[in-house]
């Protein structure tokens, strides 16, 4: 897997795309820790590029959406295919980052989920 970063004003984006090599979840586990120190708001998973959501792959996004959780920053899955989609809905609810369908969302779900900042 491939793992592209682009850091927007109020997100960090990453765009997941399938590649020969099977080290998917060390390039996300990576980019995800690059993503959390950060300091953007709000996380966002573009899997447009995505054939299939390995296993390994899953693992760590339930596991740094749990992360996350704890911090209060939330991490958003968007364009995701009906294999993976399908993946997801065999975890339970409170394991699976919410799954929306493009960043446009992404941008009204994390606006409606972060706290307002005090004047």
């Amino acid at each position: 897997m491939e793992v592209y970063r682009e850091i927007l004003p109020e997100s960090y984006l990453l765009i997941l795309a399938d590649d020969d090599e099977p080290t998917g979840g060390a390039e996300l586990s990576y980019a995800l820790r690059r993503a959390c120190r950060s300091g953007k708001p709000s996380i966002w998973i573009d899997c447009s590029h995505l054939r299939n959501l390995s296993f390994a792959t899953l693992r760590v996004l339930v596991r740094y959406y749990r992360r996350l959780q704890e911090r209060r920053i939330p991490l958003v899955l968007c364009h995701l295919g009906d294999s993976a989609g399908q993946l997801l809905t065999r975890l339970p609810a409170a394991l699976c980052p919410p799954v929306v369908p493009s960043l446009l969302d992404a941008e009204h779900y994390c606006r409606t989920q972060l706290p307002l900042s005090a004047e």
